[in-house]
């Protein structure tokens, strides 16, 4: 028996190692597979090696599918189906087994840190290898050693590229030697992580090995018979070619001439690139890299009846083979060999696209502005409380703005459906927004007002533009009379707007305080499920106050913007267009910066206190927040405990219930406060007189272009906006504080469905929906294994959070859920894929508070990346009132997300910090930490220096 030191090398240049454990775990798998066989019993293998033959493409199709892998059963299906296959036969998956047990890797890889180079070829496989060659006419050919996994090239998963090949290589030797280095890639890197990533961590990976006659290609590339980049594309295939070998496009490491081909007419179009180098086969054995001419490099690779050949044969397989396939062929002499075929397996199924399976019904999705609120992926417990509370709330806009009640009913399954939980992130579905909207009378003009509340700024694609004509066509018609006493009911509303707040805040106040004061976790499962419903009926069933506020502050806006743009801006004046958004600057009693303004007075303090800015800058947030516990400054401590009692639910993500709190991590507000005085505490003064500035020069411009009626008239509506703006902030702090009470409930049931044995931990709870709680109460569950629920969820979510976000607006047709299963055909599906500057180096934006400002920016893909903030410009995709407390700390805003009314946009404005949002072209994507940038944030643009 062969010495493991000599198969075991250091791994090659282009070659993957792996850890020894994973190894010995597969392979002691692999041994224990048999039944009756030790792990140490290798006379089962021996014997059995005795009995190898090899197989080839007369074997039947099942002995090769279990025996010979993926790619020999694939080889000898072209064979049958009459393709040109250079000839081949395989070693069979016995061998690989064989091979391992003479190896006794189970007892000395655990020593071996550099992993498997190569495996000993049994001697008994050693001794076949030259008949074969002879039986199957290849022994005076250079040849192809392939793996053959028995994964491979399967419905599921191709494992294209996971294991090694080696080409040219001529007579026994060199080819058992390339068979050992084929059964060693199962172990490598690349392959336990491919493995591992699609589930396959316990399964062996076992090969076959095909030897196979080279060809000498003129040119060589791949096909697909479906444009695997466009999954919704069902016109088109794709051939990729280069001159010499394939190697070169299946490794990416050569450019390659693209034909786009229409499978039904055969005509095409080329993307020609210049091939400066080829793959061919070296003299001295292998393969090497050769410059081309300029013709040559210039030329395409293929003649036009070499491109419709090409696409003839692949459109031929997936007729025969029922599926997209994946073709890698060679042209040699002008004959046209299939060296490959595998199955598309990225692909959604024909059915998605069928309208008689799917269905055709058009849903627009945009998570526009909501994703300030919920930014990304979102648990399921949060979705059906949020699901369940915009329903309520626009269920009762409709009855307040006198809906008659017959035409509410028949929209029930709108209300139900104006979000959607899109690969665990909340997005609108904008066409049910549009026809709440054309309930009203007002929606020919309330339309653009909500596009700008909502940050909906592109106009509508003109092939969708039926699409929302057929919402207008099924709006309900208004006689005059009845569309004259609806305004007229909007308008009594508002009138009687700031009573109506007043009476909220008490109802908000009476509901929550009790549960606020109380402790959750001695109340029982049926009494936290009552308190929460009775939250339900008591505060979200009167929701009248920030419904009609809301409305107010949509109608003030959008007039806002109207009259700018009529009176003032009608000379296409840039910064006249966006001076409402001046207007608004420094608003004053936001509640939305009152947080901000009592860290700021508290890091004013410490600051002046040398003992206690020391210890406050030389220990970490905890164990600060622990010393005050311990009786430091207690003044101090006081003033911290006041604020979480009033602002403790106002943090990142406030409105998420996983989210914890300020009452659930008290030292976060300490780490606000260390910021602020580490890297200077921004004087109140100046944020003032900067506001000041902003907002008298733009009230200066309004005096210098309207007189008379027209002046008093825009003042009153910028007042009347003022007022709407601060009063909208008001009531959402109130939704926030709702928010946290809801939180506090669902984490006491967290709790005593944890201590019942029904969930593992508390905060599992968040996986599951609301109705499946109280399911489980009442006792009309589906199931009562919830822990098994939540472990399929949470799986589940984890893939959503690490895989690429869906598109910011993005169309679908039919049954939705078929579609979210393929993120490759939802990434297709992206509505603002075109939009963007010309410029690379400019970005462009909606202004939200004027200013320039020339510096390093700062990327946040979270508020953690916020930390020593110290006058940069912040880029972020979004923000909520929890980013407050760091905005003074910046010298300007970019954000992907949001609009003009979102939060960032009003406290911005309030601060007046220049801010640019709604930028297109992937900011975060573009910028790096300390890139400089010069933001004009009056026109809305970021130029990258």
């Amino acid at each position: 028996m062969a010495d493991s030191d000599s198969f075991i090398g250091k791994p090659s240049s282009d070659g993957d190692a792996t850890s020894a454990l994973q190894v010995d775990s597969w392979i002691s798998r692999s041994i224990r597979a048999r039944p009756g066989v030790c792990s140490h019993d290798h006379s089962f293998y021996r014997s059995f090696v005795m009995t190898i033959e090899p197989l080839g493409p007369e074997s039947p199709g099942e002995v090769l599918a279990t025996r010979a892998g993926g790619k020999a059963t694939q080889l000898a299906t072209l064979g049958r189906l009459g393709c040109s296959v250079p000839n081949w036969f395989c070693i069979p998956v016995e061998g690989f087994d064989a091979a391992l047990a003479e190896a006794q890797l189970g007892k000395n890889l655990e020593t071996i840190p550099t992993g498997v180079f190569s495996l000993p070829v049994p001697s008994k496989i050693l001794e076949l290898i030259p008949a074969a060659l002879a039986q199957y006419e290849l022994s005076e050919d250079f040849v192809a050693v392939r793996s053959s996994g028995l994964d491979e090239d399967g419905l599921e998963h191709s494992f294209a590229g996971q294991f090694e090949s080696y080409l040219y290589r001529r007579g026994p030797e060199a080819i058992a030697e390339a068979i050992g280095r084929c059964w060693a890639s199962a172990f490598s890197e690349r392959n336990v992580a491919y493995r591992n990533a699609i589930g396959k961590t316990d399964s062996v990976p076992r090969m076959g090995v095909i030897i196979q006659r080279m060809i000498a290609s003129e040119s060589a590339g791949v096909a697909f018979s479906r444009n695997p980049l466009a999954p919704g594309d069902r016109k088109a295939l794709i051939v990729e070619s280069v001159w010499g070998q394939g190697e070169g496009i299946v490794s990416g490491k050569l450019d390659s001439d693209h034909f786009v081909v229409d499978r039904s007419t055969g005509e095409y179009e080329a993307n020609l690139a210049t091939k400066k180098t080829a793959i061919v086969q070296n003299p001295e054995g292998g393969i090497h890299e050769v410059t081309l001419d300029d013709v040559q490099a210039r030329d395409a690779s293929l003649t036009s009846d070499q491109v419709r050949e090409i696409a003839d044969l692949v459109l031929s397989l997936e007729s025969e083979l029922g599926l997209p396939q994946d073709l890698e062929w060679a042209i040699a002499d002008g004959r046209l060999f299939a060296l490959q075929t595998r199955p598309i397996t990225t692909l959604p199924p024909d059915a998605v696209f069928e309208e008689d399976v799917a269905g055709s019904q058009a849903v627009i999705w945009d998570n526009s502005n909501i994703v300030e609120s919920y930014s990304g992926v979102t648990t399921p417990l949060t979705f059906s409380h949020v699901n369940h509370a915009y329903r309520e709330v626009y269920f009762q806009t409709c009855g307040l703005l006198g809906v008659p009640q017959s035409v509410i009913e028949a929209h029930e399954g709108m209300f139900s459906n104006m979000l959607g939980l899109i690969r665990g992130r909340i997005y609108y579905n904008l066409l049910n927004w549009y026809r709440l909207l054309s309930l009203f009378p007002l929606f020919g003009k309330s339309g653009s007002f909500m596009e700008t509340m909502m940050g909906v700024k592109q106009s509508l694609e003109e092939d969708l533009q039926p699409i929302f004509d057929a919402v207008v066509d099924e709006a309900p018609q208004y006689g005059r009379f009845k569309s004259v006493g609806l305004m007229m009911r909007l308008v009594v509303h508002m009138l009687g707007g700031a009573r109506a707040n007043e009476r909220f805040l008490a109802r908000v106040d009476r509901v929550c305080r009790p549960v606020e004061e109380a402790d959750l976790t001695k109340l029982n499962l049926p009494d936290q499920i009552a308190l929460y419903e009775r939250l339900l009926d008591e505060v979200l069933k009167h929701w009248k106050a920030p419904i009609v506020n809301d409305t107010r502050c949509m109608i003030a806006f959008g007039m806002l913007k109207s009259l700018t743009e009529k009176w003032i801006a009608g000379d296409g004046d840039q910064d006249a267009a966006s001076l409402q958004n001046d207007l608004l600057c420094g608003s004053g009693d936001l509640k939305s910066t009152e947080p901000m303004r009592l860290l700021l007075e508290i890091a004013s303090e410490i600051d002046g206190d040398d003992e206690i800015r020391r210890l406050l800058l030389d220990q970490t947030s905890e164990e600060f927040w622990e010393a005050l516990q311990d009786g430091f400054a207690p003044h101090l401590k006081a003033r911290f405990e006041s604020y979480i009692s009033e602002y403790g639910y106002r943090c990142v993500d406030e409105l998420k219930l996983e989210t914890l709190d300020y009452h659930d991590r008290p030292h976060m507000v300490v780490a606000s406060v260390q910021g602020y005085v580490r890297h200077g505490v921004p004087p109140a003064e100046e944020i003032e007189e900067r506001k000041r500035e902003i907002r008298g020069g733009a009230e200066g411009v309004i005096r210098e272009r309207l007189t008379g009626i027209r002046r008093a008239y825009y003042f009153s509506v910028l007042r009347w906006t003022r007022r709407a703006v601060s009063d909208r902030e008001l009531l959402r702090f109130e939704r926030t504080r709702t928010f946290g009470v809801v939180r506090r409930i669902f984490r006491g049931m967290g709790q005593n469905l944890e201590a019942l044995g029904v969930l593992e931990a508390e905060g599992d709870v968040f996986y599951l929906t609301i109705d499946e709680i109280m399911a489980f109460n009442d006792g009309r569950a589906t199931t009562l294994e919830l822990s098994k629920l939540v472990t399929a969820r949470r799986v589940e979510y984890e893939e959503y959070t690490n895989s690429v976000a869906p598109p910011n607006r993005f169309l679908t047709r039919g049954a939705v859920g078929a579609v979210l299963r393929h993120p490759s055909l939802l990434q297709s599906l992206d509505l603002l894929k075109d939009l963007g500057s010309d410029d690379p180096n400019v970005l462009h934006g909606t202004s939200c508070c004027p200013g320039v400002v020339e510096g390093p920016v700062r990327v946040a893909h979270s508020f953690e990346d916020t930390e020593g903030l110290d006058g940069e410009i912040l880029v972020t995709e979004r923000t909520d009132p929890g980013w407050v407390p760091v905005f003074p700390a910046c010298s300007g805003l970019i954000i992907e997300r949001g609009s003009l009314l979102s939060h960032s946009a009003v406290v911005a404005r309030e601060l007046g910090i220049p801010t640019v949002v709604g930028i297109e072209g992937n900011p975060l994507d573009k910028l790096e930490d300390g890139q400089i940038v010069h933001l004009d944030a009056g026109k809305g643009e970021v130029r990258i220096l």
